[in-house]
């Protein structure tokens, strides 16, 4: 197979998955979070393959049309494939989307390696349904943004299943009607840029957060530290292997995906990376790095 045949391949994929997800919603809402899940991790293997198609294998001396054509190649996930993007482009995925799509891909591995509680709940129904439209809004804007180029022969299919979101409108209405209506502070409430209502809330109380939607979920992420010569702080998890997941408190630091606290945080002198969760009193220093860097011992045995 040709890249250009792989790249179709993929990206209709993925355009299955994601309809697919809608007409599972409502009887089958964990595997609707399976089918969006693995359509933007589709997406991303799709942008992957038009910078060469070696790169979605997870070994790439691998990747041969064979391998491909049978379906036998063990290809990246969300993660790696992000990683390999920026650094064989100058592309940078916006952090606020790929944390939300991390929160879907969280949620689908729960399910698969494991199980998820409460998911046939009505409440649950209609979390998912939000999950799914703020993280649409985002792959969006990456499908029509920063990647128009590459996607824009199937923007009628894109825009297809745009229209298709208002099926989620009734979910979205009861999450309305049961928290924004009856809350005497939502006269102070904005619209939502992304589901429209008039749900979204400034008054969080959190420095990172300048706005949360109560009705689909969209975090409005804050600037304030960048606009005062700082930058948002995010570290990494030793203790659940998280990825940027770990945000400043005022309280210390906590983990966003196994939600763990922690008091301190370590900051590797070698490569800057943030780390918690390590209790190893030479994590992180100069000659042994952390995790991401293996450290300067690892520059001198290269030379």
């Amino acid at each position: 197979m040709k890249d250009a045949e792989i790249f179709d391949s993929l990206f209709r994929n993925a355009i299955d998955f994601l309809n697919r997800a809608l007409d599972e919603l409502d009887a089958h809402p964990k595997y609707a979070l399976i089918d969006f899940a693995s359509a933007v991790e589709l997406v991303f293997k799709a942008r992957l393959v038009l910078i060469g198609s070696m790169w979605v294998a997870e070994e790439p001396t691998e990747a041969t049309p064979e391998r491909f054509a049978q379906g036998k190649l063990r290809t990246v996930g969300l993660e790696l494939a992000k990683k390999r993007i920026e650094s064989l482009t100058d592309e940078n995925i916006d952090a606020t989307a790929f944390t939300v799509f991390q929160a879907i891909a969280r949620h689908r591995n729960r399910v698969v390696h494991f199980f998820h509680t409460g998911l046939e709940s009505k409440s649950q129904r209609e979390a998912v349904a939000g999950e799914i439209y703020v993280a649409w809004y985002h792959l969006y804007r990456l499908l029509t943004g920063p990647w128009r180029k590459h996607f824009s022969s199937y923007s009628k299919l894109i825009s297809e299943f745009g229209a298709r979101l208002q099926s989620l409108a009734p979910f979205l209405d009861a999450v309305f009607d049961r928290v924004v209506k009856s809350n005497p502070k939502a006269n102070t409430y904005s619209k939502c840029p992304v589901c429209s209502y008039q749900s979204l809330d400034s008054a969080t109380g959190d420095r990172y957060q300048s706005a949360i939607c109560h009705v689909c979920g969209y975090i409005e992420p804050s600037h304030r530290a960048i606009q005062h010569g700082e930058e948002d702080f995010v570290a990494n998890c030793a203790s659940c292997d998280g990825h940027q997941t770990v945000l400043a408190t005022g309280f210390g630091f906590k983990c966003s995906e196994c939600g763990e606290s922690f008091a301190d945080c370590t900051t590797c002198d070698y490569c800057s990376e943030h780390w918690v969760g390590n209790s190893d009193p030479d994590y992180g220093d100069y000659l042994s790095g952390c995790d991401y860097c293996n450290g300067a011992l690892s520059r001198i045995k290269d030379d």
